[in-house]
């Protein structure tokens, strides 16, 4: 078999699907086993609780003002962690495995409950996409992974509504908080190819015509 060939196997072979991994493998294997998922226990279920009230009410305090609907979730997120603090945990963003604080990727934030470690993700959705098959979980492996410690993993789902429109953005308040447990949750995995800036633009071989502003200001 060619190399031409045995590539075009390899990448028929990745575009057969993955479907309904547990969440709690993918970090083990992530994580080469030196981390897991432990399954939520009712560890501190009185004080969840009190951080998820406290969470809505002070979502709601002002709601949420944003253009863009799946930007939502990113403005709760200080509000989860203040909610924390106030019920006597802590909470920070992640430090990921080289040591730096990382705010992107999954999760958003680590947290200290009851002396325990959590980490938490922060997710907003509409009602109406509840029961629908809309993707609503990301989680991309990388170098400097955010999570280096064996922690609960729970889901802090708001349900969100549009209060009001105000020019171009819109007015958003929380209708509920949902925990959820993320020990076990099934993943689907998709794979994706790209390219980057360099190979776009730098390769001069690959450019077919480039036209610049001030050549094209002219008429023919």
């Amino acid at each position: 078999m060619s190399r031409e060939e045995q590539l075009k196997r390899i990448i028929r072979d990745m575009l057969r699907p993955l479907k309904d991994i547990p969440l709690d493998i993918i970090i083990e294997a992530i994580t080469e086993g030196q981390c897991t998922i432990w399954p939520y226990d009712g560890h501190c279920k009185d004080e969840l609780h009190r951080i998820a009230r406290l969470a809505l009410g002070e979502i709601n305090r002002q709601g949420i003002l944003s253009r863009r609907p799946n930007e939502v979730g990113n403005y709760c997120e200080p509000h989860v962690r203040k909610a924390i603090e106030l019920a006597g945990g802590s909470a920070d963003t992640p430090q990921a495995s080289n040591g730096r604080r990382k705010s992107t990727g999954y999760p958003d934030l680590e947290a200290e409950i009851g002396g325990k470690p959590f980490y938490l993700e922060v997710k907003t959705y509409n009602a109406n996409n509840q029961d629908t098959t809309q993707r609503a979980f990301y989680l991309s492996p990388s170098k400097d992974f955010k999570i280096t410690k064996d922690a609960y993993h729970l889901i802090f789902a708001f349900c969100m509504e549009v209060m009001e429109r105000q020019g171009q953005q819109m007015l958003f308040r929380a209708i509920s908080c949902t925990v959820i447990d993320a020990h076990d949750l099934p993943c689907d995995v998709k794979y994706e190819f790209n390219s980057d800036n360099r190979r776009m633009y730098g390769s001069d071989e690959r450019i077919v015509m480039k036209i610049v502003a001030d050549e094209a200001s002219g008429h023919d």
